[in-house]
């Protein structure tokens, strides 16, 4: 698992920096979406290797929230978001 940065614009339009753990970037967004107080993400540092990501999109989180408010599985929404499992598409 690893530990990411990611500086926030909270509900409050204020800049705060928060720490967070997931073993893969998708599932730290997930993670992020599931945080009703942030607003929009500026950036994100995995801290083992310092990459970084700097986020200029401030209306994707509403859209992904969009998107997970319809997911009714989290747990194997968690699993492949970890790559853990693949989903089946047939059904």
């Amino acid at each position: 698992m690893d530990e990411y940065i990611i500086t926030i614009i909270d509900s409050d339009k204020e800049v705060a920096r928060i720490k967070n753990f997931a073993e893969t970037i998708e599932e730290l967004i997930d993670n992020i979406v599931c945080m009703e107080y942030i607003e929009s993400i500026v950036s994100v540092t995995r801290t083992k290797d310092k990459k970084t990501w700097h986020i200029k999109d401030d209306v994707s989180l509403s859209l992904l929230r969009e998107y997970r408010s319809k997911v009714d599985d989290s747990i194997n929404l968690r699993d492949y978001l970890t790559g853990k499992e693949v989903l089946d598409e047939d059904n």
